[in-house]
Parts: structure tokens; C-alpha cells; sequence
């Protein structure tokens, strides 16, 4: 079994202060909350992807990236990378070099996405959703 933190980025009020923070604050505290979760002990951090509002990871390789280069021994996963959406060639392609800058820590986890006004920003619909997952997933596996 394994311990980890989930989250998906989202800019929230803090329940202290009652004050929203920044795209810059949320993802520097996103890497603060990882590199503690290490520090204590836990196995997993998990980042969500999510290219809307009130949202800040867009670019999950980025920021899992960044958390690789500060940490050493916690798992770093997506939770999830939309399948549908990306091109499975770029996913293999980013995916594979993490996992070689992460030595190894890291664990793609995919989805589809149900946020509807966001595909047509990919030039997707949303009612292909399914067949676009089998598709590209099909793609990425032999990838």
C-alpha cells in the first residue's frame, strides 16, 4: 500500500485567510506540499491536469519536472493526464524524458477528460471522448 497526496491544482480561498492565491503562489506552494510529503515520508505525489479555470496545471510535465528536480525518492504521478486531448506521440515523448530526469519515479495515469467546453480548444468534441481515449491509448501503448 502507499500513502500520497492527491490534488488537481485548483485555486481555492484558504480557508485562514479567506484570500485566494496567485497562479504563481499555487504552483510554488504545489511544490512546497510535494517536497514536505517527501520529507515526511509519503510515497505519492499526484497532480491532475486541467486547462480551465480556476485551474493552474496545464503543463503537468513542467511541474512534475521541477518537483523531480527537488526531491529524490517520492513518486510522481499524474492524476490525471487527459489522453484525449494530447497527442499520444508528445505524451510518450514527454512522459519518457521525465521518467529518465525522475530517475524512474514516475506514474502516468490517464483519462479522458469531462470538462466539455474544453475540447473544442484541442479542435476535439467531447461526444468522441471515448473512441479519441481507445485511440489514443491504443497509439500510446505501442508507442
Amino acid at each position: 500500500m502507499q500513502f500520497g497526496i492527491f490534488g488537481v491544482g485548483d485555486i481555492a480561498v484558504d480557508p485562514w485567510t479567506g484570500k485566494a492565491p496567485s497562479e504563481h503562489e499555487r504552483i510554488k506552494n504545489m511544490v512546497a506540499v510535494a517536497m514536505k510529503a517527501e520529507e515526511i515520508g509519503l510515497d505519492v505525489i499526484a497532480v491532475g491536469e486541467h486547462h480551465n479555470p480556476p485551474f493552474v496545471t496545464s503543463s503537468l510535465t513542467t511541474i512534475l519536472g521541477y518537483i523531480a528536480a527537488r526531491t529524490s525518492r517520492i513518486i510522481l504521478s499524474t492524476s490525471v493526464t487527459l489522453i484525449t486531448t494530447n497527442d499520444p506521440v508528445k505524451i510518450a515523448e514527454d512522459y519518457a524524458t521525465l521518467q529518465h530526469l525522475a530517475d524512474g519515479r514516475v506514474d502516468l495515469m490517464l483519462g479522458r477528460g469531462n470538462t466539455g467546453p474544453v475540447y473544442p480548444w484541442f479542435g476535439k468534441d467531447i461526444r468522441d471522448g471515448l473512441g479519441l481515449a481507445v485511440e489514443n491509448y491504443a497509439l500510446l501503448r505501442q508507442l
